[in-house]
């Protein structure tokens, strides 16, 4: 059997035999909207959970500041951002009342280019937007902590707003269960010691979060979004052929909930069997082996402990500029990372979840990633097994395990994944 798997701007052929196929997941579909801006303007008029933006406006003020994904994530900022616009100047606010800021949580700024391609001309050219500063103390107000201990520091122009409106994508994630909603200010809007906080209590449970909204680390980001001042947002649910099935918008928890619902529909995915390999592709989450991790992450949960996982990524950038120390790291096993983190001899703490993400991956299967020979060194390095040829590594893995009786499962979008076991 062929399965072809996005890959860069082209497709591999992935060759499985016919008898040793337990699986392929793959995001399903819902019937894309009739009329998408019809919908997101009835989204934004009747929010769920909280009155409208015009009462909004009243009762708050003028001072609007909006927070949207940056270029790791699929967010329609084109479709959605005019259409916000428009109804904030219906509401009494005027252009030069709006900021926007790049959640970029402890990524790389944008730059002005990337700025024009992801959130279109139109909005580059009538409000102003800015990348947000997460390693800067200056940029960033410090509230206290949570009631679990998570120290609170986030960006002052988010905090100064009258009313700040998270604009973001749904779909599952390894670190919170499912993207959006307060996702949109922890990590998006804080500081790096709040984001290396809640990202190492989320290390602890990577069995248990992906795919589930009420797990513990989407509380405590809600826990920062009320006790910050989050009003609103405004989240999408899309198909993969970016198609949009659902649009909601209101209260940041009321309205996360409900387009989870509809998200569930297309990106759980149910498995009946463990098999001894995964071909997991980290398309769409595949711009650098930061992103990768969580279709890696959804590999190692879908293979049988001890099995084979075959991640496959382009990951152009590599090493994030931003976290060099995931690389520093090196193949170092996620006891000696912990024991690190409680000597204090970890400067990055966020990159140190990040790793012991990776870790755990390397501790629980046999982890090959298949990529490009300039990325071999970063894979060795980080202790993982480097291939250039996909379809090689694999029969060898079929004949290391036993060609009659192996079974093998393939995870087309893994960055887009929430098994789900029958």
């Amino acid at each position: 059997m062929k399965i072809s798997l996005n890959y860069d701007d082209g497709v591999l052929d992935l060759e499985v035999p016919d008898g040793n196929l337990a699986w392929v997941a793959s995001p399903g579909r819902l019937p894309p909207l009739e009329n998408e801006e019809a919908e997101i303007r009835k989204a934004l008029r009747s929010p769920i959970g909280m009155d409208n933006l015009e009462t909004l406006v009243r009762s708050k003020g003028k001072r609007v500041l909006i927070l949207a994904d940056d270029i790791t994530r699929p967010t329609p900022h084109k479709k959605i951002l005019p259409i916000l616009l428009e109804e904030l100047n219906r509401a009494g606010v005027a252009d030069r009342d709006i900021n926007l800021i790049i959640a970029l949580g402890t990524h790389r700024p944008m730059t002005p280019d990337e700025c024009i391609r992801t959130y279109g001309e139109y909005v580059t050219g009538r409000i102003k937007i800015i990348n947000h500063s997460w390693n800067q103390p200056d940029e960033l107000v410090a509230l206290g902590e949570t009631p679990s201990g998570i120290p609170i520091s986030v960006n002052r122009h988010y905090f100064n707003s009258d009313i700040s409106i998270a604009v973001g994508n749904i779909i599952p994630h390894i670190y919170a269960g499912w993207s959006g909603g307060a996702k949109m200010v922890q990590p998006g809007v804080c500081g790096a010691a709040t984001t290396a906080k809640t990202h190492l209590i989320a290390a602890k449970h990577l069995d248990s979060v992906l795919g589930n909204p009420e797990n513990i680390i989407r509380k405590e980001m809600e826990t920062i979004a009320k006790e910050t001042g989050l009003s609103m947002i405004i989240n999408t649910v899309m198909n993969s052929d970016g198609s949009l099935a659902r649009v909601v918008a209101g209260d940041p928890v009321k309205a996360h909930r409900e387009g989870v619902k509809a998200a569930q529909k297309i990106y759980t995915a149910p498995i009946d069997k463990q098999p001894d390999i995964v071909v997991v592709n980290a398309y769409p989450g595949n711009l650098d082996f930061w992103q990768s991790t969580k279709a890696l992450t959804a590999g190692t949960l879908l293979v049988k402990p001890g099995g084979d996982v075959i991640l496959v990524t382009p990951a152009p950038e590599g090493i994030p500029s931003s976290h060099p120390q995931l690389l520093e790291l090196g193949d170092l096993g996620t006891r000696a990372v912990w024991d690190m983190l409680d000597r204090g001899e970890i400067q990055d703490e966020v990159a140190a979840s990040v790793h012991i993400t990776m870790g755990f991956c390397r501790e629980k299967a046999n982890v090959y990633i298949a990529t490009g020979d300039d990325n071999r060194d970063i894979v060795e390095r980080l202790g993982f097994k480097f291939t250039g040829d996909l379809n090689k590594t694999l029969d060898e893995c079929i004949r290391s395990r036993g060609e009659i009786t192996c079974s093998i499962g393939v995870a087309t979008h893994g960055a887009d994944l929430a098994p789900e076991y029958k």
